[in-house]
């Protein structure tokens, strides 16, 4: 991980939250594919929003979909 938090890698959280947002729960796949991030940096920034506290991971078998817990 990175020591700062460069301005990349908030976009690309903030792009992430609102696709969430708007699709509803999704796999991390399906997150890169939308996104066009490699599956490293979308699970990255999914880590991240998660420890912000702004996604929650559902694990289903083996794949692990993501949800947008909604502010407010």
């Amino acid at each position: 991980m990175p020591r700062r938090m460069t301005s990349r890698i908030q976009d690309r959280k903030r792009e992430i939250y609102n696709l969430l947002l708007e699709k509803g729960e999704l796999p991390t796949s399906e997150i890169a594919r939308i996104t066009g991030l490699t599956h490293s940096q979308a699970f990255y920034a999914l880590r991240l929003l998660s420890r912000d506290g702004k996604v929650e991971e559902i694990r289903r078998g083996k794949v692990a979909y993501w949800r947008a817990i909604k502010e407010g």
